[in-house]
């Protein structure tokens, strides 16, 4: 059993642009890792193959939202890159 998530964390979590991300994210790659256990079964060729591509797709996929998950709160706080910064 976890503990309960505070009200001050639970709008971290649960609100916001971060929360779209991680969560169109968690979708996609739950597809894809369907997509590859479907691959190994289905009888076309080269299953290994198809697989593996898909589970790297997944992988993927959840990196980049891990990366603009870090991107996303400074953009909105008005935080400018440096290479961009006058």
């Amino acid at each position: 059993m976890t503990a309960p998530i505070s009200d001050e964390l639970t709008g971290a979590v649960t609100n916001g642009p971060v929360a779209a991300i991680r969560a169109r994210a968690a979708a996609d790659a739950r597809f894809l890792r369907t997509l590859a256990r479907t691959a190994r079964v289905d009888g076309m060729p080269r299953p290994e193959l198809r697989a593996v591509n898909a589970r790297k797709a997944a992988w993927r996929v959840l990196d980049h939202a891990r990366r603009m998950s870090s991107v996303v709160p400074a953009v909105t706080d008005g935080v400018r890159p440096a290479e961009m910064a006058d």
